[in-house]
């Protein structure tokens, strides 16, 4: 008589603890970058080579419909439809990465908001606004990276590409309208995507090291004892 296949395992049970730890170093990795570039940019907020090329590339065009259209992405009602939307879609197969993938977004916004532009204090001109790194491609960032995260891994390539087209869309978009240099939204991209892989990371590493903990009290309860000693 046959055995019955086991399903497939799902949640935050299943998180290993070398890929939390890549997953952790690599959303680091991407705020760590963020944090050099804007300490640069206190100390040289002028435009630098990178801008200027991007701005040689992307004309201004402050009336671009396609990028009036674009940057709702990154929009404050984008991020909360965005969110519930990312929590609705992770609950079917992890609850912690669901609410991790939900609120991420809104730390990277925090991110930038909060700490990054009154740190680094970059400025379009003169009397412009605060721009590094860019809110709005962070935000866009975020939520494609989460929306990446909580799909099944069957599809996950596919998601990951299309939100690839999207945020690079949002960073050509805020550049178009003048809204923010081009490494400000290099910088924006790094923060979102920093923070969702740092912030789902941090969520599943209690039950990744509970995880290894437990693989390693099971191999020792079944490793042979050895040879016997002979009298």
């Amino acid at each position: 008589m046959g055995t019955r296949s086991s399903p497939r395992r799902r949640g935050a049970h299943t998180a290993t603890l070398a890929g939390t730890a890549a997953q952790l170093v690599v959303g680091c990795t991407f705020l760590a970058l963020a944090a050099t570039a804007g300490l640069v940019f206190v100390h040289r907020p002028w435009p630098n080579r990178l801008d200027l090329w991007g701005y040689a590339v992307l004309p201004a065009d402050t009336g671009a419909h396609w990028a009036h259209d674009l940057v709702t992405v990154g929009s404050l009602t984008a991020l909360i439809v965005g969110a519930v939307a990312v929590f609705l879609v992770g609950m079917l197969r992890d609850r912690v990465r669901a609410v991790a993938c939900a609120i991420a977004p809104a730390v990277a916004v925090l991110i930038v908001q909060d700490l990054a532009k009154p740190l680094v204090g970059r400025h379009l001109g003169i009397t412009g606004a605060a721009s590094y790194p860019s809110g709005t491609v962070a935000a866009a960032a975020a939520l494609m990276t989460a929306a990446t995260l909580v799909v099944p891994p069957l599809v996950r390539p596919l998601v990951a590409a299309a939100g690839a087209a999207v945020t690079v869309g949002v960073c050509a978009a805020v550049i178009v309208l003048r809204w923010h240099f081009p490494t400000d939204a290099l910088g924006g991209v790094a923060v979102g995507v920093g923070a969702v892989l740092t912030v789902d990371a941090l969520f599943h590493a209690p039950w990744a090291l509970a995880g290894a903990v437990s693989a390693h009290r099971s191999d020792a309860r079944v490793r042979p004892s050895g040879r016997p000693r002979l009298a």
